[in-house]
């Protein structure tokens, strides 16, 4: 029998959402070394441009790490096959002729375009690319921060 319940919330996560308490804190969790995944050059270009767009959005948030870059890939690449079969079955409409009968039956397609999209939102989550997974993170950006940021945050500070 499997585990009961929620997956633990691992201890950075638990950080960014502002636990302070040591007795919540594991500090023995391991931690994955900091820095980006590299691109992998086998990428098809359709992945790469999914890739892309993630690190864009991501990529300074510190959420994606090195260790994370396969995961990152299944998702990228669960992405085109989404596209792709989807594309295939607007095309081919939701029924096709049964090759062995001579009736429609429902286009294989659906599944291919479900199973992707069950892969997308598995790893999304994974990856903390929902807004689900996004809820009650807070953090420092690594980007550098805009002149209105900083100029709102002085304000802040002052007046505090």
């Amino acid at each position: 029998m499997g585990r009961r319940g929620p997956p633990p919330t691992p201890t950075p996560l638990r950080v960014l959402r502002g636990e302070t308490r040591p007795s919540r804190l594991k500090p023995e969790t391991p931690a994955p070394v900091t820095g980006l995944p590299e691109t992998p050059d086998d990428l098809s270009p359709a992945a790469r441009t999914v890739w892309q767009r993630v690190m864009r959005a991501y990529g300074a948030t510190g959420v994606i790490t090195e260790a994370d870059g396969d995961g990152l890939r299944a998702y990228c690449e669960a992405v085109v096959r989404y596209v792709h079969a989807q594309k295939a079955l607007e095309a081919s409409g939701p029924l096709v002729r049964d090759a062995h009968r001579s009736g429609l039956v429902k286009n294989p397609l659906h599944q291919i375009v479900r199973d992707n999209a069950e892969m997308m939102r598995a790893w999304a989550r994974e990856l903390g690319l929902t807004p689900a997974a996004r809820v009650g993170l807070r953090g420092e950006s690594m980007a550098p921060a805009s002149p209105m940021t900083e100029f709102l945050a002085r304000g802040r500070r002052s007046s505090a």
